[in-house]
């Protein structure tokens, strides 16, 4: 792939050099292209989407470069065996390690595991530093990992032992993947010299997002492939130009263009209707939501434009119940709706808010078959909250239901059973009969002895039922859960839930009124048969059982054999589908049903060459962006602003808004400088925020309150081992002390406490985390966290203490529009900064 190639190219003197992409030539001595700070706005969408190349190379330049400078730090590993794949020439090799060192480096509770898509640097000799790459003798190349062998993606947790230095001293088995050489490299078992290999960082989502770019730009051009282009950038642009010729007016255009809203559309009476099912949906939701809500609806009647909606949520504000809303809303007027996020956290966390909307007023059978979230099972992490609309449970659970052993047998063996319990009973006492006399030595033994050796009647019948219900049940639970109920039609839906109520009813005759029979109890079938409660039980079950049968049968399912045949399935039938942006890019290589409506949830953390990927899925005419400008934004090279998200250059460009005014989450007092600052005082306290039960004191003295400003003397700044981090030892000593002043405190109320300290510096968290150790990790309602600034994306904390540094102007920085303290606050009740100097004076 072509970003691949590129980074692969990349010379020693090329990661190290910041000018590289500075001034480049990609027509020679012609055209030059610079990264410089990307417009405001385009002038076509050649020139839109070519902006984005550069700046996203030399992000991953530096993100490689960074790793480098540390690299005794890293994870690494000895080579056992390197072997080059077939076909030879192209540079592939199955690599093996022994085991891995420095998996917890970071300090990370997660070891290092490898994953397709890290890039790792082989080396004949531990390296230490970047400048030992250089040294004569010294030979390295770059890896890129394309697969994992089947048997190393388990979970290897349990096989490791971590020695006191955060290394693994030694691990069950070692790891086999495959991967991708810059050159070609030999490992002589022979010579003493080793091969080491040493992670650098995982660049899946920079690659992914360079040729998701390079593809769209070529997609409509004669079937051409993109991802087969060399590592020089020529195509990208000779491709956008064609694009641009040819490609006609789609919301991608209309993101150029930045209309105004339509002021024809919709007619009143769709703006009841809309309002109507909104607040039907959620009825606690205030009046900005429930307009932000309805606005977006009314888009979708727009018959005469592309269009697009942003929603500005500061925190707490009730973000994503509006947006769960509006997801409901949709689902139910049958708009395909994609939901994007820029991570796993956040879409999880939508989609879940959507599913307990969709369930919460489901008795019996909800069903989900309609809603889909896919991406990377381990990155996603999926709980059993989101569980049964995850593509892989789906895809599993359908399979298991449409197979042999699935609901085509299960519906004639429970029709057979009901209507021949007696006969299927006597074959079986003939069968065993047969086999006991077989095994027999001698045959003058008496039938009716044998007989009474066997399993009664009711015993039986009880066995036979229990087995046969429970995989009846569960093909039910399936059909009705996974299937859109569109598919398997309502009628079907209906006999499924009233089947399900029926086999209730006679299972309860069955293990209930009969047994005190003593006639039935002895083994006697008469009065079991003549039994009219339980006979008409099971005669309505038979009823539906073959209606259903026969109505199943006439739909087409897809072949259980065939992963892929059930995944596009689920694909096709999904109206309301989740996925991270950068997963989304999977639906253009997809045959499904145009999608109509876009929803990006997080806006305003997702870069804008992010945002390009689902902008572009055929059939998408309207998009909706809940974000909030203010709240920290990806991690990137600001120089030319490329973390600028789409909700940020359009909130910029005064495209109209829908502000969400009511905070929920944050005391009074915490709030009001942030809305001050940032919203121009247009966000209101919810009522829950302004009850004195919200305010807490959890330490005594006046200086508590829920600012705290506490000035640290005494202290010096000294680096980290490599230089590139500050830590204060003091510093520290007072936060250790506070922690444990905040535990005496909660362990006399045992009120449910989560503590955040958050630092700039990533050796100041470290320090911080080696001195508090594992003390609260187990403590059940006491929670710490520490992290630095960044770590604290999507955490709900009660106090915070942030440490900032005057003489080094990271208080002004505090206090500007892209800080994090103030923009993405998730702590409620209390705020200690330290230290802090001269703050009146300022």
């Amino acid at each position: 792939m072509a970003s691949l190639q590129i980074v692969l190219s990349w010379t020693l003197e090329d990661i190290s050099n910041e000018n590289l992409y500075k001034v480049h030539s990609v027509y020679p001595s012609s055209y030059f292209v610079r990264v410089e700070k990307i417009p405001e706005s385009f002038q076509s969408v050649e020139h839109y989407l070519g902006s984005f190349v550069y700046p996203l190379l030399e992000e991953t330049r530096a993100q490689l470069y960074s790793s480098m400078d540390m690299l005794h730090r890293l994870p690494y590993a000895k080579a056992v065996a390197f072997d080059e794949t077939k076909p030879h020439g192209e540079k592939v090799y199955q690599v093996q390690v022994d085991y891995w060192m420095n998996r917890f480096n970071d300090k990370s509770k997660q070891p290092y595991k490898t994953f397709p898509g890290d890039i790792m640097i082989l080396v004949n000799a531990k390296p230490e530093t970047f400048s030992d790459l250089e040294r004569t003798g010294r030979s390295w190349s770059f890896l890129s990992v394309s697969c994992i062998a089947e048997n190393e993606k388990m979970d290897d947790s349990s096989s490791t032992t971590e020695d006191g230095n955060g290394n693994d001293s030694y691990s069950k088995s070692s790891t086999n993947f495959k991967a991708k050489s810059s050159k070609g490299f030999e490992l002589d078992m022979q010579m003493k010299t080793s091969l080491f290999v040493v992670f650098l960082g995982n660049l899946t989502t920079n690659k992914k997002d360079l040729e998701d770019i390079a593809y769209i730009m070529g997609r409509k051009f004669h079937k051409r492939k993109i991802f087969t282009f060399h590592s020089r950038l020529e195509r990208i642009y000779l491709i956008a130009a064609e694009y641009n010729r040819s490609s006609g007016v789609n919301l991608l255009a209309f993101v150029l263009m930045v209309k105004g809203n339509c002021i024809t559309c919709p007619e009143e009476n769709c703006c009841r209707s809309d309002e109507k099912l909104v607040k039907s949906l959620s009825s606690n939701m205030n009046e900005s939501q429930t307009s932000a809500v309805v606005a977006c609806l009314h888009m979708m009647h727009c018959k005469s434009r592309d269009a697009l909606e942003l929603i500005w949520g500061p925190p707490g504000t009730g973000k994503t119940k509006a947006n769960a809303t509006l997801l409901v809303s949709l689902l139910k007027m049958n708009y395909r709706t994609l939901v994007c996020a820029p991570t796993n956290v956040a879409i999880t966390e939508v989609a879940s808010q959507v599913l307990k909307i969709v369930t919460e007023s489901k008795s019996m059978f909800c069903s989900l078959g309609d809603i889909l979230l896919f991406g990377n099972t381990e990155e996603l992490k999926v709980g059993s909250d989101v569980k049964d609309v995850f593509l892989e449970y789906r895809v599993q659970r359908l399979a298991e239901c449409l197979g042999p052993d699935g609901w085509n047998h299960c519906f004639p063996s429970m029709i057979s059973l009901l209507e021949r319990w007696v006969s299927q009973y006597r074959v079986f006492l003939e069968s065993e009969l047969i086999r006991e006399q077989q095994e027999q030595s001698c045959g003058t033994n008496i039938k009716e002895e044998i007989i009474e050796k066997f399993k009664p009647f009711l015993d039986y019948m009880r066995e036979r039922f229990a087995s046969t219900v429970k995989q009846l049940r569960k093909c039910i639970w399936i059909f009705c859960t996974h299937l859109p109920q569109s598919f398997i039609l309502d009628q079907n839906f209906l006999n499924m839930t009233t089947l399900t109520v029926l086999l209730d009813s006679f299972e309860a005759l069955l293990f209930e009124e009969i047994c005190s029979c003593h006639e039935v109890i002895d083994g006697s079938t008469d009065l079991f048969v003549n039994n009219s409660s339980l006979l008409s039980a099971g005669s309505d079950c038979v009823s539906i059982l073959r209606t259903l049968l026969g109505s199943l049968e006439k739909l087409t399912f897809p072949n259980f054999r065939s992963k892929e045949a059930i995944t596009q399935f689920c694909f096709q039938r999904a109206s309301l589908i989740f996925s991270t942006a950068s997963s989304s890019f999977q639906l253009h290589l997809m045959k499904i049903e145009p999608l109509a409506v876009l929803v990006i949830d997080e806006a305003a953390q997702l870069k804008e060459c992010e945002s390009i990927i689902p902008l572009q899925l055929p059939g998408i005419k309207h998009a909706v962006l809940f974000g909030d400008e203010w709240q920290l934004p990806a991690t990137i090279s600001e120089e030319a602003s490329f973390g600028r998200s789409l909700f940020q250059r359009l909130s910029a460009l005064n495209h109209s808004r829908h502000l969400l005014n009511t905070q929920y989450r944050m005391h009074p007092s915490i709030s009001s400088f942030p809305n001050a600052n940032f919203y121009h005082n247009q966000i209101l306290d919810a009522s829950n925020v302004k009850r004195k039960s919200y305010e807490k004191r959890y330490l005594p003295g006046s200086m508590f309150g829920s600012y705290s400003f506490i000035n640290v003397v005494g202290g010096r700044e000294e680096k980290d081992d490599d230089g590139h981090s500050l830590k204060n030892m003091v510093e520290v000593a007072l936060v250790v002390k506070i922690l444990q002043n905040l535990y005496k405190a909660w362990h006399e109320t045992k009120a449910k406490l989560s503590i955040g300290v958050v630092s700039p510096y990533f050796a100041q968290v470290v320090a911080i985390q080696e001195k508090v150790g594992k003390k609260y990790d187990y403590i059940n309602g006491f929670r710490v966290k520490v992290k630095t600034i960044d770590g604290f994306q999507d955490v709900s904390l009660v106090k915070a203490m942030l440490e900032i540094k005057k003489e080094l102007d990271q208080f002004d920085d505090l206090l500007t529009a892209d800080s994090m303290l103030f923009s993405n606050s998730k702590w409620k009740s209390h705020v200690f900064l330290y230290p802090f100097l001269n703050f009146v004076d300022t």
